[in-house]
């Protein structure tokens, strides 16, 4: 009987051990490392507004980075499904991506005969596509400002 409670106290002891080594390594920082990108998006010399920016990653072992352009034209990049703040260093095609919404249905209450024309899209359409872009930037380690200017 005496040995049964002293295996059983080895189990506790061990199982504990391994419990306590997971939860140590899930406080880690997750996910690629990342350095803070900041900047402003214009385009004609004016803040771009209702833009997405993303940069596509020349390099493949790079993940792609993406931020919402503000209303003053600036953007935090976000990398990976779990939105960690920041880029990889590396060299980037920049594609712009218009957010505004495209639900207005304001044409419906005044009698109008349909919903208006749609407005003709800012962002030249080149910098739509990573083929196309001509657009490439760089993130280095640490803090980055990278104003994109179209």
């Amino acid at each position: 009987m005496a040995k049964c409670g002293l295996v059983s106290r080895f189990a506790v002891y061990g199982l504990s051990i391994a419990i306590l080594s997971i939860l140590a390594a899930g406080c880690g920082s997750s996910g690629p490392t990342t350095h803070p990108v900041v900047g402003k998006v214009t385009i004609g010399g004016q803040p771009a507004t209702d833009l997405r920016v993303d940069f596509y990653p020349v390099e493949p072992a790079n993940q792609m980075a993406s931020g919402t352009v503000g209303p003053d034209g600036s953007y935090t990049l976000f990398t990976g499904g779990i939105g960690k703040q920041g880029a990889m260093a590396g060299k980037y095609k920049v594609v712009l991506a218009s957010t505004a919404a495209t639900t207005d249905t304001s044409y419906m209450d005044s009698g109008s005969s349909g919903p208006p024309a749609p407005k003709e899209d800012a962002v030249p359409k080149e910098y739509t596509d990573a083929a196309t872009t001509p657009k490439e930037v760089e993130v280095t380690a640490g803090s980055n400002t990278i104003d994109i200017q179209i």
